[in-house]
């Protein structure tokens, strides 16, 4: 018997929050010091002016360095904002991570300000449960970041964040998945 696409994505959401979950926080804190120190010295990020990044929570890999170190090499970072019954991701401008609260799914947001048009953001950094080396990912099923990459400038380059053992095969994907340009790990960038 053959499972669906949507089984088969649940499965794997299951085992991969699982082995996330067995990360120890020494190995964790390394993990997210050294993607820092790999997306700084990567092209894309270099010539981006304006990045769409996201806030951790919970056993994902830590985006605190990369989103201090944006700040600090004088780049415009931007951070989602979800909003009840809004389908679709807004990004504002942060200045002070210190302003973040968490929001509707307990992910730290930024106050409300006039969020970035899609279009005009240069490099945009995507979570994921899994990612293939296509770029497919398997994000946590709502659809945010499938919807918000079809209205990006075709210009932006998608950048998976994520712990190299989240690096499978073959994600379980449908027709309105959208794939990033590369991944980012702790040990490595794969280019999509």
């Amino acid at each position: 018997m053959e499972l669906s696409v949507e089984k088969l994505k649940t499965v794997f959401r299951d085992n991969l929050k699982k082995q996330r979950a067995e990360v120890t926080p020494e190995a964790a804190q390394d993990a997210a010091q050294s993607l820092w120190y790999q997306l700084k010295s990567d092209p894309q990020f270099q010539k981006a002016k304006r990045i769409g990044a996201f806030s951790s929570v919970g056993s994902e890999i830590s985006t605190l360095p990369m989103l201090e170190g944006i700040l600090s090499s004088g780049k415009e970072l931007y951070l989602p904002r979800t909003e009840k019954g809004q389908q679709l991701l807004q990004f504002h401008p942060v200045t002070d991570l210190s302003t973040l609260k968490p929001g509707l799914f307990n992910i730290p947001e930024p106050p409300a300000k006039t969020a970035i048009a899609p279009s005009h953001i240069d490099l945009l950094l995507v979570p994921g449960l899994a990612f293939d080396n296509r770029g497919h990912r398997l994000g946590y099923g709502n659809g945010y970041y499938d919807r918000f990459m079809k209205i990006i400038s075709p210009d932006c380059f998608t950048l998976g964040i994520s712990y190299s053992f989240q690096i499978i095969d073959k994600t379980p994907n449908s027709d309105h998945d959208i794939p990033v340009h590369a991944v980012l790990t702790e040990k490595f960038i794969l280019l999509c």
